[in-house]
């Protein structure tokens, strides 16, 4: 059974820039995890393996510059992955939650508190952590957050588009680079 592959084009908005390319190949995705709260009095946070393989994938490009790896936060993690949750939900690619929040607003609503500077990556149709770590790499504007000597903390969110979802990508994905005061 031949497999046909198409390429879409690059999309830019005003502060971000994301390509995406749908794959060939078959990769399997993790299942859409739990709904999680971000919020001080809720459980702790679960991340997934893709969530896992970006950070350690970010912090191998780090080394690569000699740069100290980033310090893995598990309530910025939650407030990316809620972000990619919202927006695969809701069919948008944007820093800008669909209630109008920007990501310091979510930060800290999630309790984080002190927070000097952050910054947001975000991606949508990439299939892997390689395959987004990579196109990130290759941003102008994404691989400075990664690379930025200013940042300790990072929190990274992944979530695959549901089997009965029509949102325009097969996946969604955030991280939050932090330094705090």
């Amino acid at each position: 059974m031949k497999k046909t592959c198409a390429v879409c084009a690059l999309f830019a908005a005003a502060f971000f820039t994301v390509s995406v390319v749908i794959s060939c190949k078959s990769v399997p995705l993790p299942e859409p995890p739990e709904v999680s709260v971000c919020s001080p009095e809720a459980e702790p946070f679960e991340p997934n393996e893709f969530e896992l393989r970006v950070f350690e994938l970010t912090n191998v490009e780090r080394s690569r510059q000699r740069l100290p790896p980033f310090e893995w936060n598990n309530a910025a993690s939650c407030v990316a992955r809620q972000h990619s949750i919202d927006m695969q939900s809701n069919d948008f690619m944007r820093q800008r939650g669909s209630d109008g929040s920007d990501s310091m607003q979510r930060l800290e609503r999630a309790g984080i508190g002190n927070i000097r500077r952050r910054e947001t990556n975000i991606a949508g149709g990439w299939l892997t952590p390689e395959e987004v770590v990579a196109a990130w790499m290759e941003s102008p504007i994404h691989k400075p957050n990664i690379l930025s000597r200013e940042f300790t903390h990072v929190g990274v969110g992944f979530f695959p588009r549901p089997d009965d979802s029509e949102s325009r990508y097969a996946t969604y994905w955030t991280q939050e680079f932090l330094a705090f005061d």
